[in-house]
């Protein structure tokens, strides 16, 4: 496999987003699917209750089984609509999380880097080593004179 240069994916992040924001409103009709501020697309699903029956009846691993298979169900669904509006190979799952008995987070974003992860570095330490480099050479030139 060859690899993608810094640049390249930038490009192709920029194309992604701007795919995701045109199709933004069928994301969310059709899957239920918000897209937060570093373009990861984000829903929590819920297993409905016609699956599961009495919950008492089943055991916890029964219940898990019936809900990863309905999870993977919808993502290839979401997958199958992401193919279609051209993102193939631009997304990957990035996580399906627990957050209650019978509700999953679920998390989609850009596949070739963490776009939560650029996001919190340009925040916390680029921007403000930039900040603080262009404040300490103000100082600096100012009383030099």
């Amino acid at each position: 496999m060859k690899k993608i240069g810094f640049g390249k994916k930038l490009n192709l992040y920029f194309q992604y987003k701007n795919v995701i924001a045109k199709n933004k409103k069928a994301l969310f009709d059709n899957f239920y699917i918000k897209v937060d501020l570093v373009n990861r697309l984000y829903t929590v699903l819920n297993i409905p209750s016609s699956l599961i029956g009495e919950p008492y009846n089943l055991k916890t691993s029964d219940i898990n089984v019936i809900s990863e298979n309905y999870i993977k169900e919808y993502i290839s669904e979401i997958s199958k609509f992401l193919n279609y509006i051209g993102l193939s190979e631009l997304y990957k799952l990035y996580k399906v999380e627990k957050v209650d008995k019978y509700s999953y987070l679920i998390i989609i974003g850009y596949s070739l880097f963490e776009t939560n992860k650029l996001a919190s570095t340009l925040l916390y330490k680029i921007i403000p080593s930039v900040i603080s480099i262009i404040i300490l050479s103000y100082f600096l030139f100012k009383y030099k004179r």
